[in-house]
């Protein structure tokens, strides 16, 4: 579905602090709710800084919209210090979404999120056919575990792996991935869907390419100036030549990149 992006002012409902620096925003927007498309993310307008900022739909609840973002700089800083009932100016939806693949008796759907990476996959969970579902997480350590108790609501098996060993397996999130597809890769059709940071991606095309039956698409965490696809500042290179990730993306085929 095409995105119909319109410029909105939205009053939050609330916001909520859920780890040191991770956030968990929230307001109703009947537009939104129904335009919406997982992978889609929203520009936002905040005081005092000069360029928007783009946050993925972490989840939709009937006409309530749910951003979950960390602190990284002044923008996201100002943000988190925002209070029920303040407006909120947004561009949305913006971006190329993710496509859910058909149902089939052998198809197992895999969410992959590296960190943060986890904030446009609840949206993602939510909207997948019911069947054989599997969240790999994988974070530094067991503070930092996002969105475990929402995926296992929407019946998916979680796995999680910390690189100190705090939490499920000590490793990373592709050490699941490796598992996983030397128990599968070859006997089922498998779609994965991540977010996470480009190095990840890089390194999970060199464990996936082995497998024809493995199909996998990410969304990629990156900077955005314009985020309408005027200033090319969040351009990557692809195959077929540099893309644009708030135009273009923010997903793309693994086999693109």
């Amino acid at each position: 579905m095409k995105n119909k992006a319109k410029q909105l002012r939205v009053k939050v409902r609330e916001i909520k602090k859920i780890k040191e620096d991770v956030f968990l925003l929230s307001f109703s927007s009947a537009y939104l709710a129904k335009q919406a498309c997982p992978g889609n993310f929203l520009h936002f307008k905040i005081n005092s800084v000069i360029l928007r900022r783009p946050f993925s739909v972490h989840k939709i609840e009937k006409d309530k919209v749910f951003i979950l973002f960390r602190v990284r700089g002044k923008g996201t800083k100002v943000f988190s210090e925002s209070k029920k009932g303040d407006i909120l100016d947004i561009i949305g939806p913006l971006g190329k979404g993710f496509k859910i693949g058909r149902p089939a008796p052998d198809l197992i759907n895999v969410i992959i999120a590296g960190g943060i990476g986890v904030a446009p996959l609840v949206f993602l969970a939510q909207r997948l056919n019911k069947g054989r579902n599997i969240v790999l997480l994988g974070v530094k350590n067991k503070k930092e575990v996002l969105g475990e108790s929402e995926f296992k609501k929407l019946g998916f098996k979680v796995y999680i792996a910390a690189e100190d060993g705090t939490r499920g397996v000590k490793g990373t999130v592709l050490d699941l991935l490796k598992d996983l597809l030397a128990d599968f890769g070859f006997q089922s059709q498998v779609n994965i869907y991540s977010c996470g940071p480009a190095q990840m991606f890089y390194a999970m095309k060199k464990i996936v390419e082995k497998y024809p039956r493995v199909k996998c698409q990410v969304s990629f965490e990156q900077f955005m100036g314009c985020g309408l696809g005027v200033c090319c500042g969040c351009a990557i290179e692809t195959k077929a030549g540099y893309k644009k990730v708030c135009k273009d993306g923010p997903v793309f085929g693994l086999e693109e990149i």
